[in-house]
Order: structure tokens, then sequence, then C-alpha cells
């Protein structure tokens, strides 16, 4: 009986089924579908940019960076030209120097007892006793004395000065080997100044000076430089004669280094740029424009679109390249047969 309710007549019409098609093992996302119009990156142009961006970069540098100067000591300015150290040691004294005009602005005190008075006193009571002596002599006299001996001294050594031939106001500094020929009422201010000296070319001021202002080791050491002449006329000699050395050049150019070009443009040419407070307002100004008007302002922030800049880093396929087997195997043939519809017509 069995078998007869499971058998069917041949000639019985069989119920076709629609079977449904079997799940992907993994489902393509919404998020994993191709975009709709395919780039193909150049990452071959990369290292090429990058080589001549290098030499833009250089370029630009040696044509209108400052000069890579090496850095300064005070014993080798002090070896090189020791009448130029007299000269400054002795101007710090009596108040003519440099950093005494800027000494508020340097945030430091009396600049003849910052770099003259106080190193030799740290020294003094270990060292030679004629120096101990000046020091005592010195500290006895009034302040109008100190001062009409260092004046006096100061001009004294201007009678042995040669104005230095690239002119803007340097000097080469007093004829060391005439300084023990000057006759006038110095006190001790040529022992003062000489034993400094001694401590100049030793390179313990410079430790000293250091030492004193941990936290800003050269900025001592920077302030003296200043006052010695040998500073003032390599920046001359450089073409850097304006205020903000290594920014601006005054000679053949007017930027300094590349990098600073847009600062340095502000300093120059903006009205009132050369101020303090205007040259940042100019530079807050510049950087709000970048940050704020090229990304967002429409128009500005499509200027790389219609420069296609972008094919420096992507390109759209041309139709061609549908036609290729590593790019129908890579994307599939449906996309990029849409694609050759021409979605992704050629550039």
């Amino acid at each position: 009986m069995a078998d007869e309710e499971n058998t069917q007549p041949a000639n019985t019409p069989v119920e076709h089924v629609q079977q449904e098609p079997a799940e992907s093992a993994t489902p393509m996302k919404a998020n994993d579908r191709p975009p709709e119009r395919l780039v193909r990156h150049v990452f071959w142009k990369y290292p090429i940019l990058s080589v001549v961006l290098l030499v833009v970069v250089a370029v630009l540098a040696a044509a209108v960076g400052s000069p890579n100067w090496p850095r300064d000591t005070i014993a080798g300015a002090t070896k090189d030209n020791p009448g130029g150290a007299i000269m400054a040691f002795t101007q710090e004294l009596d108040g003519t120097a440099t950093s005494t005009s800027n000494a508020a602005e340097f945030g430091m005190g009396d600049p003849g007892q910052v770099f003259v008075l106080a190193p030799l006193r740290q020294v003094a009571p270990l060292w030679r006793a004629d120096v101990r002596t000046a020091l005592a002599a010195y500290d006895a006299a009034s302040p109008q004395q100190q001062q009409a001996w260092a004046s006096n001294y100061d001009k004294a050594l201007g009678k042995i000065t040669m104005s230095s031939s690239e002119g803007m106001g340097g000097s080469s500094g007093p004829d060391f080997s005439k300084i023990d020929t000057l006759k006038g009422d110095f006190g001790p201010v040529p022992v003062l100044v000489k034993a400094n000296l001694q401590l100049a070319q030793n390179g313990f001021l410079e430790q000293y000076l250091q030492s004193v202002d941990p936290g800003h080791s050269f900025h001592l050491v920077n302030i003296w430089l200043y006052d010695h002449p040998n500073l003032l006329n390599t920046a001359v000699a450089q073409g850097l004669t304006d205020d903000q050395w290594g920014m601006v050049k005054e000679r053949g150019f007017s930027v300094g280094p590349w990098y600073l070009a847009m600062p340095a443009v502000f300093h120059v040419y903006f009205p009132t740029g050369d101020e303090g407070t205007w040259f940042v307002i100019w530079n807050l100004l510049f950087a709000a424009i970048l940050m704020f008007v090229v990304p967002l302002v429409p128009g500005v922030r499509d200027i790389p679109k219609y420069l296609k800049l972008y094919r420096f880093i992507y390109r759209y396929p041309v139709k061609g390249d549908f036609d290729k087997p590593a790019w129908r195997e890579r994307h599939g043939a449906t996309h990029a047969g849409a694609e050759a519809t021409g979605v992704g017509g050629g550039e």
C-alpha cells in the first residue's frame, strides 16, 4: 500500500519548484562597493615629486636664504679681534654699548656689572692680585668717577680705531698693538678690561654667562657678541643689516630664509610691519586666510580642482583601461562595463 501511495503515474505533471539562490558566504556591504567613479593612484609619481620639491627648496634656499654662517663664540671673536673686545668691555662700563640701550628689552641689568665686573669678582679671589686691587679701587670710587674713567678710556680707544671698510657704522675695533700706548686718567679700567679679555679668550666668560642664565644658554652670550664689532661687520659683509637678522636682507634680496618669506614681506612692505604688534597682526590675518578662506570659501577652495592638481596623486581611468584583463579582474566586469559606458570618461 505504501508503495502505491508513493507511486505516481508517468503522465502526471511534476510541479516546478524554484530554488532560492544560495546566500553568499561573504556578502558585500554597502560601503564595500566600488566607488561610482574609479580612480587610479599614481604612486610611481611620488618619488619624482619628492625629488622635484627638494630641488625647488634647495634653489630657493640658495637664492633668497640667509648665509649659513657658523655661530660665533666669545673666545673666537676675542682672539680674532682683541681690540674690539677691549672696546666692548669699556663701552659696557661707560654705558655706550649697544646692550646698554637695550638692557630693558633684553631683561638684564647693567651690562657693566653683567659682562665685566661680575665675572671678575667670580675669579678674583683665586686669581691675580692686580685684578683684586683694581676691583677694590673701582668699587671705592663714586659712580661719577667710574663713569669718567671708562669714558676717558673709550675716547682714547677711539683715537686708535679705524672705521670699517664695509661702512654701515661698523668698525674694525681699536688697534690692539697700540693699547699700551694710551695715556690719560683711566683709573683701574685698563686693568679690568684686559683681565676680562683674558677670561674671554680662554673660554671662561662664555661658560660663566651660560651658567648665569641656564634657561637661555646663549642669551647673554649673543648680547655680548652684539657689543663686539665682529658680529656687525660680518652681518654687513653678508648683507644682513636689518634689526630682524636672519629674516630680512637689505642687499640684493628683501627676504632672508625661504621659509620666512611671508613674515619678511609683512615686516618690510606692509604698513607698520616693522612694529611688533602689527607684525603679529599681519601674520595672524595670513594664518586666518589659510585656515578659513582657502578651505571653506566656494570658488577659492576649488582652485586646486580647476588646476587639476589631483593628477599628481591620482587619475580617473580612461575607457581603454576597462578592456585590460588586469583591470577587469581587479574591479569586475560589471562595474568596468558600467564605467565604460561613459561615467569615467578619460581626461
